[in-house]
């Protein structure tokens, strides 16, 4: 039998006997008679597919599908007196939480230029939560679904690609940055003006491309030399606006490092890019919210 659309009287019915563990109490508390009751039930789970109750003695007990199908008649009826009470002007609009998992190897700034828009549009509604760590650690989170999405560099590796899926968000080149005065003078001739100037790199995840940006170097005979390195990539920002050394970041957040940081451009490359994937689990519908990543600011709300 197909599944048709879920009664609310179906679910209230099958809420009471849940409670009062026998059809005859449940039809007491109703005032109906026991049949309607059993009538209901029996189409509910002609509807779901499943048997709900499992008689033990002279009770009903709920059957696996039984106690999920509880867990979400409960919540379905919470909201409607939530909503009442809204409307009603006795209680505000429920918050709207969004569990996001950023990856350390994504610079902080631009994660915050991709979630500010959603952020903006939803104002005081929106309750996000954000974690960090390795990629093996929010996938794994994301697939058992504590998490909503995570953003990554890297699309979903074939082992889990039955359990979630990636879209591209961004793709961004590298913009090599310093302070107003050396950068000036590493301007006129970038990028082999690189070979032996201070360069600040990162460690381990901060690292921008690390091996991407190796390669560019050694494919134009350029090595700067490293001034320093450092685990935050704030503090690695920092030491360069003291004037350290070149400092590299995404394109996409160069205006707000020279805005933070008060350096200057040296130079552009497109040839070593960094990509930022949003990853979902897959299944059962995910947060709506997920959806509005990456958009735009401008975006309507529905």
């Amino acid at each position: 039998m197909n599944p048709t659309r879920l009664n609310l009287k179906h679910l209230r019915y099958f809420l009471e006997v849940a409670r009062r563990g026998s059809v005859s109490a449940a039809a007491r508390a109703l005032f109906v008679a026991p049949q309607t009751v059993s009538a209901q039930l029996r189409e509910l789970e002609a509807s779901v597919g499943h048997a709900l109750f499992e008689r033990v003695g002279r009770r009903l007990r709920l059957s696996p599908e039984g106690e999920i199908a509880q867990d979400y008649a409960t919540t379905i009826f919470a909201l409607g007196d939530e909503l009442r009470d809204v409307l009603g002007g006795r209680a505000q609009p429920r918050r709207r939480p969004l569990r996001l998992g950023v990856v350390d190897s994504i610079p902080k700034l631009l994660a915050v230029a991709l979630l500010e828009p959603l952020v903006h549009r939803h104002g005081g509604e929106l309750e996000l939560t954000c974690r960090e760590g390795p990629p093996a650690m929010l996938l794994g989170m994301t697939a058992a679904r504590e998490l909503d999405a995570v953003l990554t560099e890297a699309p979903v590796p074939p082992t889990l690609a039955r359990s979630l899926a990636s879209r591209l968000l961004v793709e961004s080149g590298l913009s090599f940055m310093a302070i107003p005065t050396l950068a000036a003078r590493l301007r006129r001739r970038f990028p082999e003006s690189l070979d032996g100037a201070p360069f600040v790199a990162g460690l381990g995840s901060e690292a921008p491309r690390p091996a991407a940006l190796a390669a560019w170097f050694a494919q134009l005979r350029v090595q700067p030399r490293t001034a320093g390195r450092f685990d935050d990539s704030a503090l690695m920002k920092s030491f360069a606006a003291r004037g350290l050394g070149v400092v590299a970041v995404p394109t996409l957040i160069e205006a707000e490092v020279a805005r933070q940081h008060r350096l200057r451009l040296v130079g552009q490359t497109t040839a070593v890019r960094l990509r930022v994937f949003l990853v979902r689990p897959v299944g059962r519908r995910p947060n709506p919210l997920v959806a509005e990543i990456g958009e735009p600011a401008a975006r309507p709300r529905g």
